[in-house]
């Protein structure tokens, strides 16, 4: 089973769950970025030009066979060529945060809009001008649609925005893209935003500090089932609301920092947006090239989709959900992405999610988690996860759970905290477990 296969990534996860009110508070810092600012995101756009494979065909005879072996040689070098972030042709990636996107390959032309470094866009045009090579790109902000970006900004591939990590490990990959890890595996995981103690656990260690307390706290779900392992996971809030649905983001490096020191150990992440005053899929298609590191899954916070944020509760619809996993699904396919992917999305009040009902588990690639989110008593937050997921024909479940932190006001908690037994006997039991 994976649960010994993969015990060595398998190791203790400490318990911590995603903030929902007072969490707004310590979002802000040098390392975000508002939207009403730069725009950010990967283009949903099929891409046409997969890669494709030429099969040698034709009978065997006596004297053939050493040609039959090298007409396999080919397919074998194709195959090692290609990347485990899949098919990157006609896009490039923003390397630089003073992008602008302009209306014409000059830079004396109109500004449309700016991207930010780790951005990916697809090339439809190439044109040089003054020694300067210019790409007409397809954004999925309307604003910046055909717009022009220099290739001074750009490059072509992705390994070079990152230095440290190039995520070639074969065995590392195989296991995150294992098409049987989430059946034999609970994702145990810490929530958070780097830079903010009150959201979470996340903001209250150092990545090296936070990774070892996670896998210690792995352990013990590992421990407590039998039936199935326990893979430690970093759940990120990308995407964070202020008043007035404005979206703050956290900096590209400061992503790819925890990409990659967790996908050294093992550790799967997740990237949260909360939306704001943005669409779903205007949302997910910024976080969308993420899903290229083969690490990292999504997730969206219904909760957080307001002009008014711990005002009022927002809300998504079950067609929303399935419009963002048919642009999950079309990118992960169209871009030869390796592995499934999940998608979370949260709820503790039945408002968070209308027709839920409608929610589709059919999408190849793409693996839906309903997640019970909320702080409060075992009794309560039992009878919220019965009434949730009662309502949701989706049978792969999530649970939250929220550490002490502090007595101030507007700074929630579990009390007392649940253990790890007492979640594994929830029912329905869930697949994954976040912690706060």
């Amino acid at each position: 089973m994976l649960k010994r296969r993969y015990l060595i990534w398998t190791v203790i996860l400490t318990v911590s769950v995603i903030g929902l009110s007072g969490c707004m508070d310590q979002a802000g810092s040098q390392d975000v970025v508002p939207d009403t600012q730069q725009e950010e995101g990967a283009s949903n756009e099929e891409q046409d030009e997969n890669q494709a494979e030429d099969e040698a065909e034709g009978e065997q005879t006596e004297e053939s066979n050493e040609v039959a072996e090298q007409s396999e040689e080919p397919e074998e070098e194709e195959e090692e060529s290609i990347s485990v972030f899949g098919n990157q042709e006609n896009n490039v990636y923003i390397s630089d945060d003073g992008a602008n996107v302009k209306a014409a390959s000059s830079e004396e032309s109109e500004t449309l809009g700016r991207l930010i470094q780790g951005n990916e866009v697809k090339v439809i045009d190439e044109r040089e001008e003054n020694e300067t090579t210019w790409y007409q790109i397809s954004h999925h902000n309307s604003s910046m649609n055909e717009g022009w970006v220099s290739s001074d900004y750009t490059v072509s591939d992705m390994n070079e925005l990152h230095s440290s990590t190039s995520f070639d490990d074969e065995e590392l990959n195989d296991f995150f893209t294992s098409p049987t890890l989430f059946e034999d595996n609970r994702v145990v995981a810490y929530y958070g935003h780097p830079n903010s103690e009150v959201m979470g656990i996340v903001g209250r260690h150092p990545v090296e500090e936070l990774i070892d307390l996670l896998k210690e706290t792995t352990e013990t779900y590992d421990e407590a089932d039998e039936d199935k392992g326990a893979i430690p996971a970093i759940y990120l809030v990308y995407g964070t609301v202020q008043p007035g649905g404005v979206v703050l983001r956290m900096n590209h490096d400061l992503v790819m920092s925890y990409i990659e020191a967790a996908y050294e150990q093992g550790v799967l992440v997740y990237i949260d947006h909360q939306m704001g005053s943005h669409h779903p899929t205007y949302a997910i298609n910024e976080i969308l090239s993420f899903l290229r590191y083969p690490n990292v899954h999504l997730a969206l916070d219904p909760e957080w989709r307001t002009e008014r944020p711990m005002q009022e509760v927002g809300h998504i619809t079950g067609q929303e959900i399935n419009e963002v996993q048919e642009i999950m699904k079309d990118y992960i396919e169209s871009n030869d992405i390796p592995g499934t992917r999940q998608f979370v999305f949260h709820q503790f009040v039945e408002k968070m999610i209308h027709d839920v009902e409608a929610v589709s588990t059919d999408y190849e690639s793409v693996l839906v988690v309903h997640n019970t989110s909320g702080w409060g008593s075992p009794d309560g937050k039992k009878a919220t996860h019965k009434r949730v997921t009662e309502a949701s024909p989706i049978p792969y479940k999530g649970f939250k759970l929220w550490y002490h932190y502090s007595d101030d006001p507007g700074v929630h908690y579990d009390n007392p905290l649940m253990t790890p037994e007492e979640v594994l006997n929830l029912d329905p039991e869930p697949n994954l477990v976040i912690y706060q």
